[in-house]
């Protein structure tokens, strides 16, 4: 070979080494028994060795085990069968640097042959950075959907079209849709006006990007509901829109609760004015019968006479109605005493009976052991006697009235939407009946002093009134459930009596929270959406699984496709033509290894208990706590276990 030919070729090998040094990938060569015979700077940077710290060493001590021991053995195999493992093109494996870190890398080997000795080429890319990058995305994944899937509000993530991709649980509850039901849709079809459609739908809208706002929104079952709502725009890094993202906080129960709250304080500055009315005209009769008394004697014309008895009893009339507002301002004197309701109810029964005629059927369900109360007995007695007048005029062509009693624990949870009734142990005194009910915005205004629906000096409109004041004074309330046509369930509310040098822990407060769940899958049937998904949530947080229906015929459409339903906990009056009653039969004739239990705000004895009995059927009344419901769930389904 020529001085010329030398110095070509070590150009050529010089030129190659210049560029395997410069290779950003780690490059390493091996003869066919696993020594190294050359690697660029690349991988004497990546391993943490020299060149010649590494040439004529087996490539395995670049392996953590159980790489190191196997790899001879691969290249053996390899060599003999052609079959690949280690050896190939895109395999991903772990290298192994001086000082003892493990790293992931990506390896491709190549083959050649030099004088009939076989070699191979390794490249190798460092994947520590892009699995470091795909472990924070991981992170960043996860808790994202923590944070998505247990927000309280309902979450709506759109593409730049404003349709629908990504909604989280608390949607699905708010709305009653799944997920798979309104991906691709506008986020405005989620509204029920076209303004708030368009407000909220069309990306560039006033909603995108604007503080949250009141609109209305529909839910799956076409029921409305408000909500405050705010819909921001998605940006990348650029501040190119890539999306949209939308907040929907339902504002329904906020509203009930300042409802609730500006009635109590409505009802509260009426007492004020009345009482302090009352009390200046109870001043100015004490003077009419005063003057009266003392002319009487000195009257000798009967007409005289007579027309002064007329005032005077005129007067004591005007006395007695400043008595029945003094009660409702909370103004009255309460004669209190310890008493057993269920006593006073029994020995009342006969003078109620000649009360409200032969045409109506009384009935009383009294509670065993139950607690006694501090009240004044004169006012309970009222209270009970106007309540069976009130249930007989809404039941002119005869009908039920049912005189309850019962103990009620109640939290701060129950007494929420009560303002002004403390957390604690209540004797309840239910009256019912199966009259005409009260529309909405009379059930509204039902306490109101002199607010009345019965005609001209058919009624002075102070009895409910006088029975809330009452109820007030005595550390209680007053609570009606009724809808129309389906009778009215007045609640009086009194605080237990405590025993004397009985601690002040509330019954409530140290009852069991709940019985364990074993799995089992409950399907709630309730036609009001805000107390099914209350009532669905309650039953989650105590390990059930849980379906819903809004009626009975959906409740026996999801007994069809849901198989293997232990329970079924639906309301007693339902729209769509079917009870609670009728769907419990269908269930009891076509599902009879499915148990059963309803509720109401109705008593048992109203909707008549040898119906219930008759089925087997437990009912839980309306409001109950979480303890209760756990409870009788538990025991049906236990029930269930031992048939």
């Amino acid at each position: 070979m020529t001085a010329t030919g030398r110095s070509s070729a070590e150009t050529e090998r010089l030129r190659l080494k210049a560029i395997l040094d410069s290779a950003v990938a780690a490059i390493l060569t091996i003869d066919s028994s696993g020594r190294i015979e050359t690697v660029n700077r690349s991988a004497e940077r990546l391993f943490g060795y020299t060149g010649s710290e590494l040439a004529g060493h087996n490539v395995s001590m670049l392996m953590p085990e159980p790489y190191s021991s196997q790899h001879d053995g691969y290249i053996a195999r390899y060599l003999a069968t052609g079959e690949r493992r280690i050896i190939g093109i895109g395999r991903e494996v772990q290298g192994l640097r001086r000082d003892g870190s493990i790293f992931p890398m990506h390896l491709s080997i190549g083959e050649y042959s030099i004088g009939g000795e076989r070699f191979f080429t390794g490249i190798v890319y460092d994947l520590s950075a892009q699995r470091a990058i795909e472990d924070r995305l991981d992170r960043e994944q996860a808790l994202f959907r923590s944070i998505f899937d247990s927000l309280p509000d309902a979450v709506v993530i759109s593409d730049t079209g404003c349709r629908i991709r990504l909604v989280n649980p608390a949607f699905t509850e708010a709305f009653g849709y799944l997920q798979d039901e309104v991906v691709g849709k506008s986020c405005g079809s989620l509204c029920e006006s076209p303004q708030d459609a368009e407000r909220f739908g069309r990306p560039g809208s006033a909603a995108v990007g604007s503080g949250p706002q009141i609109m209305q929104f529909r839910r799956s079952s076409g029921q409305t509901f408000p909500a405050r709502a705010a819909h921001l725009a998605i940006v990348d890094r650029n501040g190119n829109a890539i999306g949209g993202l939308a907040l929907i906080h339902d504002v329904t129960a906020e509203r009930q609760q300042a409802a609730a709250l500006l009635q109590a304080q409505r009802m509260e500055a009426v007492g004020q004015l009345t009482g302090g009315v009352a009390h200046d005209f109870n001043n100015l009769l004490t003077v009419i019968l005063g003057n009266i008394e003392l002319l009487e004697p000195k009257l000798e014309a009967e007409l005289s006479i007579s027309l002064a008895s007329e005032a005077r009893e005129a007067a004591e009339m005007g006395a007695r109605l400043t008595d029945r507002l003094l009660t409702f301002a909370r103004r009255q004197r309460l004669e209190t005493c310890r008493i057993d309701l269920n006593e006073f109810v029994l020995n009342l029964t006969e003078l109620l009976r000649r009360t409200i005629g032969t045409d109506i059927d009384l009935s009383t369900s009294l509670a065993a052991d139950l607690w006694s109360t501090e009240a004044d007995p004169g006012q309970i007695e009222n209270a009970v006697l106007n309540l069976a007048i009130n249930a007989r005029d809404a039941m002119p062509g005869g009908g039920r009235l049912v005189i309850e009693t019962r103990n009620t624990p109640l939290d701060a949870e129950d007494v929420a939407h009560v303002p002004g009734l403390a957390a604690g142990d209540f004797v309840v005194l239910s009256v019912a009946d199966t009259g005409e009910g009260m529309a909405p915005e009379v059930k509204e205004r039902a306490f109101e002093p002199f607010f009345t629906t019965k005609g001209p000096s058919k009624g002075s409109g102070l009895g409910l009134s006088t029975i809330y004041g009452f109820a007030r004074q005595s550390g209680g309330n007053i609570t009606i459930y009724s809808e129309p046509g389906h009778g009215t369930t007045v609640n009086l509310y009194l605080p237990r009596a405590r025993a004397p040098g009985a601690g002040s822990e509330s019954s409530a407060a140290a009852a069991s929270t709940a019985d364990a769940s074993q799995g089992e899958a409950v399907l709630v049937v309730e036609d009001d959406d805000r107390v099914r998904r209350l009532t669905a949530t309650r039953l989650k947080q105590l390990g059930y699984r849980v379906h819903e229906a809004a009626n009975g015929q959906e409740a026996l459409a999801v007994l069809a496709e849901a198989p293997g339903i232990d329970l079924v906990f639906s309301d007693l009056v339902m729209p769509g033509g079917m009870s609670g009653l009728d769907l419990a039969r269908r269930v009891r004739d076509e599902y009879p290894g499915t148990r059963l239990v309803l509720t109401s705000g109705y008593s048992a004895e109203l909707i008549g208990r040898e119906k219930v009995d008759g089925l087997g059927l437990k009912v839980l009344r309306k409001p109950y706590r979480q303890a209760q419901l756990a409870r009788v769930l538990r025991e049906a389904l236990e029930d269930g276990k031992a048939r």
